[in-house]
């Protein structure tokens, strides 16, 4: 099954252009359980979220009584219901991607690898995470924009945070990201993340915008 992603991907590198939206072609479980969808465009990518939908609650409502009645204050003064709230979608990881989580911590584009490398927690309560980022690429990036999403032990989707993950000195070449090298990122801190819940580490990385210098 790897050889045959290992082919799918090859085919990629002697296409030309590809279209701006990728559309699913197909679906495919790996020996490991892992689910992959294939695009049209000759890439693929892990399936690692699915929808749930929180069941419907009734929430008490109290209303004033109609003026008039002849029942006790403390017996017809107020007027309870129960209206339906519509249901919540959550998005979770799929059993296979939490077995397979370590798989979720780093992605690559256009030649840049990206890896989560540590986390920490101050004082306030604040989640620190730093990344590892290497290249292959003979382009020199000073900007690499990364989408980070943070799950529970439980698989549910607690925050997504859009960083910048690489951010050269304007007029530094030194700062540059360039073919050959491996670089460590700055602390970036989170708040809002339970560290009761985060003590699996789940998360999930995609590489966004990316800027780069001759």
């Amino acid at each position: 099954m790897y050889k045959m992603l290992r082919n799918y991907a090859s085919i990629a590198i002697l296409v030309l252009s590809v279209p701006a939206f990728a559309d699913e072609v197909a679906r495919i479980t790996l020996d490991n359980g892992a689910k992959v969808k294939l695009n049209d465009d000759f890439t693929w990518e892990y399936i690692i979220l699915e929808s749930q939908s929180q069941p419907d609650t009734a929430v008490p409502v109290t209303l004033p009584a109609t003026v008039g009645t002849a029942a006790s204050t403390s017996a017809a003064a107020t007027e309870v219901i129960t209206p339906a709230v519509s249901a919540a979608t959550t998005e979770t990881l799929t059993s296979s991607a939490i077995a397979q989580s370590a798989l979720l911590k780093s992605t690559a584009k256009s030649g840049v690898k990206v890896s989560f490398a540590n986390s920490q927690w101050d004082d306030d309560g604040r989640l620190g995470l730093t990344f590892e980022l290497s290249s292959n690429s003979p382009e020199h990036y000073v900007m690499i924009e990364l989408e980070v999403s943070l799950f529970a032990d439980s698989g549910a989707l607690i925050k997504k945070e859009d960083i910048k993950v690489w951010q050269a000195i304007f007029r530094m070449p030194d700062t540059y990201l360039r073919k050959g090298q491996t670089r460590d990122s700055r602390v970036f801190w989170i708040e809002g993340i339970d560290k009761s819940q985060w003590t699996k580490q789940l998360m999930s990385l995609k590489v966004g915008e990316m800027d780069s210098r001759m």
